[in-house]
Order: C-alpha cells, then structure tokens, then sequence
C-alpha cells in the first residue's frame, strides 16, 4: 500500500480512537467543575450558626486537600499516558507505512515529553499518598486525645479543640476548668525499632527531650511552652485577670517513662494517662473566672461553617 493511502488511513483511524481515550476523563472533570458550580450557587446550609472546631479540624482540610491533590495528579498522569499512547500508536502506523525517518519527529519528540511529564506526575501522587499517610496518623492521634478529655468532663473540664493561634498554626487541645488551663500538644508517631536497646513501645523523658527509640524530639516541648505563652497572654487580655497555661505533651499509643524526677515547665504523658492528671489537680480558679477563659475560647473556636 503506499505511503499517502496507509497515512490516510491513520488520519481517520485516530480521528475515532482519540475522542475514545480522553472521552471518561473529560466527561468526568465535566462532571465535577459542573457539579461545584451547582452547590456554590443553590446549596444553603441548614443553619447560621458556626460550629466548634472538631479534633484534628486544621489536619482534616489538609487530608481533603492533598487527597485532592492526588486525584488530580494520578488524573494528569493518566491523561499525558494516554497521550503518549497516542504518539505509540501514531509511530506504528509510519513505521508500517515506510514513511520517511523525519516524520517520526512529529511523534517522538511529544511521546518523550508526555512520558517525562507522566511520570513527573506520577512521583507527585505517591509523595501525596505518603503526606496522606502522615496526615491520617496524626489526625487519630488528635481523636485519641480529645476521647482522653472527653472522660474529664465528670471533674468540671470543658475541652476546645484545634484552636487556632495564628494564619499558619494552631493549638491541638485546650481544657479548661477550676483546676486551671491546660494546653496539649499532640504528638503522634509510628513506633519504629532504633539502634538503641530502649524498647520500641517506649518513649523516655527528662525534662527536656523525649527520646524515641529511633531519635530524640527537643522541639515539642519548646512548642508547648511557647504555645502556653501566647494562650496565657491572649485569655489575660480578653478576660482582663492573669491567666497561667500549663504546656502538656500528650504521645498517644507510647509507653512514657519519666527518667528524671522535677517539676518541669512542660509534662509528658500518655494520652490514657492526661484524664487521670487533670483530675487529680487542685482548684485553682474560681467559677466566674472560668467562664470568663470559656466565653474568649468558644469565641476564637466557633468559626466551622455549617
């Protein structure tokens, strides 16, 4: 067959297999662009009022996001494979049809971009999947705390959850009541077996690190305490009385084995063991004042639209 009747051929072979490939992934995109413009403009809530910040409210929108960033990476990867198909399929057809080595250029050149872009694509998805994956943990750790200071509300403590503290960070747990204000820092890790002889299970604190069996955490506690330092200085100025935060760090899931004793300026616990503390503490404050810290934090936490 000669070359110009094999190329017509492929004309308009590709003319029905490319609107084939692409057509699921562009009614799909259709579908979506269509289906947010629909809720913006005809959804309501069914109230006005905004919500208490959940447990893990700050880690929650950054699971939706990346997940969203890895659907649109693996649908971008899929479409620029899909692409380079094409371009295979396209040398086929020239290689049956003898055509000249300088036609292959129109699709060699496009085949090798499409597959790096694919695979670029591809490599952003899995680091996704993993950002995915540490989102998750630490997201149940949050859950796991605020179940612990649910058990505390028997001793007059009343938990705010994810309060935010400035445009990029956030204090996982504040209880309050008359034994005082207790802000906790979540701190979830994966146990993982050092080189050490300490056990896996087991995280080792003296004041001023937490050993983990696979490397020591100092930032944490330096956290807490400058995190305690804002909160107190923002509730003496709503309240208008002096207000002490006492910084916690709270390890979910880890054994924590004090190795020296001293009345550290920031505690670490378990998070089975953060009920049994707060409970255990001495009244420090009268009601009035209280309610006072419990008016200023339901304030600052109550922006969850509906």
């Amino acid at each position: 067959m000669p070359v110009n009747t094999q190329i017509m051929k492929f004309d308009s072979t590709m003319f029905y297999i490319l609107p084939a490939t692409f057509a699921p992934m562009i009614a799909f995109f259709i579908a979506v662009f269509w289906d947010r413009a629909q809720r913006k403009k005809s959804g309501k809530p069914p109230q006005t009022e905004k919500l208490l910040r959940p447990p893990g409210h700050s880690l929650a929108l950054q699971l939706d996001k990346t997940i969203d960033s890895v659907i649109d990476s693996l649908l971008a990867s899929c479409a620029f494979s899909a692409l380079a198909g094409s371009c295979v399929l396209s040398l086929s057809y020239l290689l049956a049809a003898g055509a000249p080595p300088r036609w292959w250029a129109v699709f060699v050149v496009p085949l090798a971009l499409c597959v790096l872009v694919s695979a670029l694509f591809a490599i952003k998805a899995w680091r996704r999947v993993k950002k995915v994956q540490r989102l998750k943990l630490g997201l149940r750790g949050e859950q796991a705390v605020a179940e612990s200071l649910g058990e505390t509300a028997d001793s007059g403590f009343r938990a705010f959850h994810d309060l935010p503290g400035g445009e990029n960070w956030n204090i996982d747990h504040v209880a309050v009541g008359t034994r005082g204000v207790f802000l906790i820092e979540t701190k979830t890790r994966r146990r993982r077996t050092g080189r050490n002889p300490q056990p896996a299970h087991e995280v080792v604190f003296n004041g001023d690190s937490l050993q983990f069996p696979a490397g020591k955490d100092t930032k944490s506690l330096k956290q807490a305490q400058r995190n305690a330092a804002w909160l107190s200085n923002y509730l003496a100025k709503k309240t208008g009385d002096p207000v002490r935060v006492e910084p916690l760090v709270v390890l979910p899931g880890w054994f924590v084995r004090i190795s020296e004793k001293g009345n550290f300026p920031v505690k670490a616990m378990n998070a089975n063991y953060l009920a049994h503390y707060l409970s255990a503490q001495p009244e420090v404050m009268p009601p009035a004042q209280v309610r006072r810290i419990i008016t200023a934090l339901d304030e600052k936490c109550r922006d969850v639209e509906f």
